[in-house]
């Protein structure tokens, strides 16, 4: 094959890969330090440690010459209101809020027509029934990297936490949703939230057999890496409230119903707020490390496979251990997440069943606001009459469950020509869980170096149901060390706003 073939097939598939991504985004793929400035992809970029859990393959390459690649705290986070937050000292107080044990004592943010009215233009259109917001945060306590002449290997220990929940219009105003001539109303809460501490070791070879059907400068790399997993408290609460408007009686027939599975700390709460309560409680306040502490166990395994092209004078796949990939398209699928948890420490599963009735009225709407905190829906969810009513025939029991990791597959390309980086990723979610809602998703991001030790990073997300950001990255990129930040900035009617919606905490790597 000529230059001009290679060129035109590179060409080809990048324009294939480019319709591709017209596609609405549900879920970042990871948050670090790197790929968060490119608006969350990274299933054929990220090639440090981080890889594996994204795309094992990709420990194979190398973006630059060294042999081992330390990293030590470093991570990101993400996090959604209804309202905005002005201030970043109080946006920072909200989100640790928000990640820590919800305390009833604490001073709630009461609504009126106003602000209501500022949560549905924010966050509702005309036709939603209701809105998915999230909290996560992803924090990489260790990374190692080693290169090896035929294989690459990494380590890592990752703590990440999530909480997502889905909030009907009908806690904001009392007017209905018409949908093919019905009157709906939605005022339902889904609240999810898991903690996993994960211990990853990974490699990555190529694959020599489909590399001597194609002896050219092109090569199929595999990667894969198991993980064992400790998670810690764990939450899926669902609180169902809808109403649709009969006209044969002028009625609204109202849907009701609570089902809760939890463990973990968590279930303290739930047991002396729903189950007994007049139950004393165990203790007063609860804290993050409370939080985190093991309530499961379980495993998984993140694999990955990466067709690298490399083009021009880039021999790098010959000189593997001497010479970075600067010219390169590489097309890459991996799945991650593939295992399950089993939760073994005070499990709890409430179920109300449930209920159908006729009511001449539509609940009012909600007078506090919600931000999502672990067990913040027990305090918000017992001010509503309905809710309460719910509780009088609840049946609880305490038995051993187990649930799926966050499973998903995902494909990415990224073009590299020396100093420009252009990527795109696909992704789709398997398992709805607290760190990604099930469905597809697509990310786009550019890299730009002015100066070989200055990436200036660009990304973004674009989605119907689920808020859009775009976001900035740079750093310093040495020989010896990697200093790296980015923010995600939220957008809004299609226009980009100084809202801060995540960031990541400042990364540094090492390298020998």
């Amino acid at each position: 094959m000529n230059k001009t073939d290679t060129y035109h097939r590179i060409f080809r598939i990048l324009i294939f890969f480019f319709f591709t991504l017209q596609n609405p985004l549900v879920a970042q793929i990871s948050i670090n330090s790197v790929n968060t400035g490119l608006g969350g992809g990274g299933t054929a970029y990220i090639t440090g440690f981080e890889a594996l859990f994204v795309n094992p393959a990709n420990l194979y390459i190398q973006d630059k010459n060294y042999s081992l690649q330390i990293s030590l705290l470093q991570g990101g986070y993400y996090f959604d209101s209804l309202l905005p937050i002005t201030g970043y000292n109080d946006r920072f107080n909200r989100y640790r809020d928000a990640i820590n044990h919800y305390d009833p004592d604490s001073n709630a943010f009461l609504l009126n027509d106003n602000s209501r009215n500022q949560v549905l233009e924010r966050s509702f259109n005309e036709t939603r029934l209701n809105g998915e917001f999230s909290t996560i945060t992803d924090f990489y306590w260790l990374g190692i990297k080693w290169i090896r002449p035929e294989r690459s290997y990494a380590l890592s220990f990752r703590t990440r936490m999530a909480s997502r929940y889905k909030m009907g219009r009908g806690f904001f105003t009392s007017l209905p949703n018409e949908r093919n001539g019905n009157f709906l109303l939605d005022q339902s809460l889904r609240q999810r939230y898991e903690v996993l501490h994960e211990f990853s070791f990974g490699f990555a070879e190529s694959f020599t057999f489909l590399n001597g059907l194609d002896p050219k400068l092109s090569e199929f790399i595999i990667g894969a890496a198991p993980k064992i997993v400790l998670a810690g408290s764990h939450i899926d609460a669902s609180y169902t409230n809808r109403y649709e408007f009969n006209d044969a009686n002028n009625m609204w027939n109202q849907n009701l119903g609570y089902r809760q599975t939890s463990s973990g700390m968590v279930s303290y709460r739930a047991e002396e707020k729903i189950v007994e309560p007049a139950l004393q409680p165990i203790q007063a306040t609860y804290s993050l490390t409370d939080l985190l502490q093991p309530s499961g166990i379980g495993a998984g395994l993140d694999i990955g496979i990466t067709y690298l092209i490399t083009f021009g004078d880039d021999l790098s796949m010959f000189r593997r251990q001497n010479e970075p990939t600067e010219k390169s398209l590489r097309l890459s699928f991996s799945v991650t997440d593939l295992g399950a948890v089993y939760h073994y420490k005070n499990p709890l599963t409430i179920e109300s069943g449930t209920v159908e009735i006729d009511s001449s009225r539509i609940a009012p709407p909600a007078d506090i606001l919600y931000f999502g905190a672990p067990n913040e829906h027990l305090s918000f969810l017992n001010g509503l009459h309905d809710f309460q009513s719910l509780t009088q025939n609840i049946t609880s029991q305490k038995r051993s469950y187990d649930t799926l990791l966050p499973l998903a597959v995902n494909t990415g390309g990224l073009l590299h020509y020396k100093r420009f980086k252009l990527m795109g990723d696909i992704s789709y979610s398997i398992v709805q869980s607290a760190f990604r809602s099930s469905g597809f998703s697509s990310y786009l991001g550019i890299e730009v170096r002015p100066f070989q030790f200055l990436p200036i990073r660009g990304g973004t997300r674009l989605a119907p149901h689920l808020q859009g950001f775009y976001s900035l990255g740079t750093g310093i990129e040495t020989n010896w060390f990697d200093l790296n930040a980015s923010v995600l900035l939220k957008t809004r009617n299609n226009s980009p706003t100084s809202e801060i919606l995540g960031a990541s905490v400042v990364g540094i790597k090492f390298y020998l």
